[in-house]
């Protein structure tokens, strides 16, 4: 599909690692260490949030979901972020719904496609 001539998409940016680089002091091999370890462990995370909601075990849920915070700010996963905090609204607020089942579907989604950008970014190639 092409789009018209006037509309310029922007490109979501999955991931910034400045503060990780920081964090590192530009040890890029530290960079990727931390990289790998980011993805086993967000990849990891996920799947036992989707393995807590088919158990009806929401709040194992709110508290993966709450562990995982931090980490995305510091990978500067702004989107993935905001589905997980969307995620945890809807438990603060009690609202338990098909919309919480369609926000982690998507929240899987994303974290696969920022895991797989980083991977291939950082040619990592562990599973």
């Amino acid at each position: 599909m092409q789009l018209p001539e006037n509309s310029k998409q922007v490109p979501v940016k999955l991931y910034d690692l400045h503060l990780i680089d920081k964090m590192c002091r530009g040890n890029q091999e530290q960079v990727k260490k931390m990289v790998e370890v980011f993805t086993n462990e967000i990849s990891q995370s996920i799947e036992e949030i989707n393995s807590a909601y088919s158990e009806n075990d929401f709040l194992e849920i709110k508290k993966l979901v709450h562990k995982i915070k931090p980490t995305l700010k510091y990978f500067g996963t702004e989107t993935l972020e905001k589905e997980i905090l969307q995620i945890e609204a809807l438990f603060t607020n009690e609202i338990v719904t098909s919309e919480l089942r369609l926000k982690l579907i998507s929240a899987s989604n994303l974290t696969k496609e920022v895991v797989d950008k980083m991977k291939n970014d950082f040619n990592i190639t562990n599973p």
